[in-house]
């Protein structure tokens, strides 16, 4: 079905995106010295730069500063972000089971179904590590690639989406 052609795509995009720029709850949960201590040393160069050249609320400070703490925006929202995980898992189940006219069926949507199916994965991961007071105990390889790898799995989801926009009948595409 078309519709959940044009779902895989901008859930993939918008998973990879999240996985890519927006920030990882599971290192500040793991580190959050450290990340406090580099939001205020980049927002003390800013102040001092900002004081320095006399003006105090220029377009491209805010800018900056927007673009370095990210905090706030709706990528960061945790409900957003279980939203996404699960409507990316649903459509990635459903680009398995589904196809589009004349597709091979399962294999024809391989690799945008499973880009999803991570992205699921590796977002219910964290959204669970947020909300809980327990330790999550995981296999390495499921810490190694959801966790420690969310940036590269946040490229794969972005390749994905772009491949299977670009070349609709390709087989696992």
């Amino acid at each position: 079905m078309l519709q959940f052609y044009f779902l895989s795509i901008l859930l993939n995009i918008i998973a990879g995106i999240i996985l890519i720029y927006a920030t990882n709850f599971m290192s500040e949960k793991n580190a959050p010295e450290a990340s406090s201590d580099i939001g205020e040393t980049i927002n003390a160069g800013m102040e001092s730069d900002s004081a320095e050249n006399g003006e105090d609320d220029s377009l491209f400070d805010k800018k900056l500063e927007f673009a370095v703490n990210s905090k706030g925006t709706f990528f960061d929202d945790m409900t957003f972000r279980l939203v996404i995980a699960i409507l990316s898992g649903l459509t990635g189940l459903m680009k398995l089971l589904s196809t589009v006219q004349d597709d091979v069926p399962v294999i024809g949507d391989l690799i945008p179904a499973c880009a999803g199916l991570a992205a699921c994965f590796a977002l219910l991961i964290e959204f669970y590590s947020q909300k809980t007071d327990l330790t999550l105990r995981m296999p390495s390889f499921v810490t190694s690639v959801f966790i420690g790898g969310r940036k590269y799995l946040g490229i794969f989801c972005l390749i994905a989406a772009v491949l299977h926009f670009i070349f609709p009948r390709v087989l696992f595409l």
